[in-house]
């Protein structure tokens, strides 16, 4: 379970720091007041860090140096919706599009773009930056927003490689569009590609918290979570409060079983980025999938449900809640959840995005759960032709949990292969895999493969329900 999606956060991220050098006869800023850009530009490096919290500090002081800094409201705007105060963020690019009137034509298209972005109107948002790469094809934060649009909106990663590959060469030290390279060769399956880029990303930034965080989710999509976990640390040494660091170790320490460490870093993230309906949303949408970490499904859709009423667009809130339902067999409501969650992706504009393959995946599991195979491998077929590289293991997974019901254990050996190409070191796919072996009767797997994740799961809890599964399938315990 992932609450963040790392492109989707990074691409309303796209920042205007080339904005700090305007184009001949053309004002840097549209602001009288040269505090209010000082304070703007303090924001925008924090802002490039990550570091939302600091970045809103000096862009609420910017504004209350020139109320009227369309800009600022804008990238204030930008903050508040990363940091889940989506109310908050269109109130202010709001303000944004009211002061734009007077502002140069390069802040215009960037508060342009910003809005569709935070409105859902991605075609809007193409047309806004490409006009920006038009009129100022040397503005790197540009191409890289347009990498960005192409790898979320359009699951074009090559496109997206190419755009970001402009940004380093319009600034080879510019250290954002690395990162983006990194990701993007890791979402690719090309992880000898995307961790180098990583470690370049560090050596650009060294005193940053987020270069290590980003290495270390690279190391995550490789199997390696000893090493992610370091590097997570490594980032808190630089940045003690790091809120993304907290986050992603909870999604890891929760991927190893660690559920009440992943339970407390989940809390130090919210505890960060604060109080809002949507980070209220997000602890009920933890507590959900803690609940399903356990198999504590009434609980589990208990929390969904408080999730999905602080927030209706929170799609991991949703797809908790369909999954917590197909367990109960409660089929009617989660055919009900999945409607709701294909009208969300609608809404967003989303609709011929990756974000089709949850949707599929979802309906391939209450199928599942209604013992109609055939149908569920027809939506996992479904999910194939939204996917990226990426995002396959996923499918793959749920293909060889389908075919092991149905009895085609070679079927889903094959489906576990192509996951573990992707996804290496995959608990949940070495589980299946476990369980083929030990079904077929070849004990030297089972054993060799179950031991290993056992090592994977040595300091899981003891209510982890996946690993008292593996125990009793390797004979050594019956669960509790």
């Amino acid at each position: 379970m992932s609450l963040f999606h790392r492109p989707a956060l990074m691409l309303l991220a796209a920042g205007c720091a080339a904005l700090l050098v305007g184009c001949a006869g053309e004002s840097k800023f549209t602001s009288t007041s040269p505090e209010a850009v000082r304070l703007y530009q303090r924001g925008v490096s924090h802002w490039d860090n990550f570091y939302l919290g600091e970045a809103l500090v000096f862009l609420d002081s910017s504004l209350q140096a020139d109320s009227s800094f369309a800009l600022a409201w804008g990238r204030r705007g930008l903050v508040l919706n990363a940091m889940s105060r989506t109310g908050d963020a269109q109130a202010s690019m709001d303000h944004a599009r009211l002061h734009a009137a007077g502002a140069t034509n390069r802040e215009k298209l960037y508060i342009a773009v910003w809005d569709r972005m935070l409105r859902f109107d991605y075609a809007g948002a193409v047309s806004a930056v490409d006009s920006l790469l038009h009129f100022y094809p040397d503005e790197k934060e540009a191409y890289l927003f347009r990498g960005e649009l192409y790898e979320v909106a359009d699951k074009d990663l090559d496109a997206a490689v190419r755009y970001y590959q402009r940004a380093v060469d319009v600034d080879s030290t510019y250290a954002r569009a690395v990162m983006s390279l990194g990701y993007a060769y890791s979402a690719m399956g090309l992880q000898k590609k995307g961790i180098p880029m990583m470690e370049r990303y560090i050596r650009l930034n060294p005193t940053a918290a987020d270069p290590h965080a980003s290495l270390a989710d690279l190391l995550v999509r490789a199997g390696q979570y000893d090493e992610a976990i370091d590097q997570y640390n490594q980032s808190l040494k630089i940045k003690p409060d790091y809120w993304y660091s907290f986050l992603q170790l909870g999604n890891v320490k929760l991927t190893l079983g660690r559920l009440k460490e992943a339970e407390q870093d989940f809390h130090r993230w919210i505890t960060i980025v604060g109080t809002s309906p949507g980070m209220m949303s997000m602890q009920f949408t933890i507590d959900g999938h803690l609940a399903l970490a356990r198999r504590q499904y009434a609980e589990a859709e208990k929390a969904f449900r408080a999730g999905v009423g602080q927030d209706s667009t929170n799609m991991s809130a949703v797809i908790g809640l369909v999954e917590s339902l197909a367990n109960q067999k409660n089929f009617p409501e989660a055919d009900r959840a999945i409607n709701d969650l294909e009208r969300e992706i609608g809404r967003r504009n989303l609709l011929h995005s990756t974000a089709m393959v949850n949707l599929h995946v979802m309906h391939a599991r209450v199928l599942a759960a209604k013992k109609k195979y055939d149908e569920a491998l027809v939506s996992c077929d479904s999910a194939l032709a939204y996917s990226v590289v990426q995002t396959r293991a996923g499918i793959d997974r749920q293909i060889a949990e389908l075919q092991f019901a149905r009895g085609e254990f070679d079927r889903a050996l094959d489906a576990c292969s192509d996951a573990l190409d992707i996804s290496p070191n995959s608990p949940k796919v070495l589980l299946i895999l476990t369980r083929i072996y030990q079904r077929t009767g070849d004990a030297g797997m089972t054993g060799e493969i179950g031991h290993h994740l056992l090592e994977l799961w040595r300091d899981a809890d003891p209510d982890f329900a996946d690993k008292n599964d593996l125990l009793r399938l390797l004979g050594l315990s019956h669960g509790i």
